[in-house]
């Protein structure tokens, strides 16, 4: 969910109320989307560090 749409619903008055209280929350979602879409997609195997994450200073090319 976004962060308007927890902002609006839990009637936070500012944006920034809400980041600075939900934040650590929203990371871990982010996460959890980004390797939802890796199942879905497959990761960029292109470009990987060792570890086998892709890098995040790497842009998709030819899009």
């Amino acid at each position: 969910m976004d962060a308007r749409t927890i902002m609006e619903t839990l009637g936070h008055s500012t944006i920034t109320m809400t980041l600075d209280t939900y934040a650590h929350v929203m990371g871990t979602a982010l996460r959890a989307a980004s390797d939802q879409m890796d199942d879905v997609l497959g990761p960029d195997l292109s470009e990987d560090d060792p570890e086998g994450r892709a890098r995040p200073d790497r842009r998709i090319r030819g899009r």
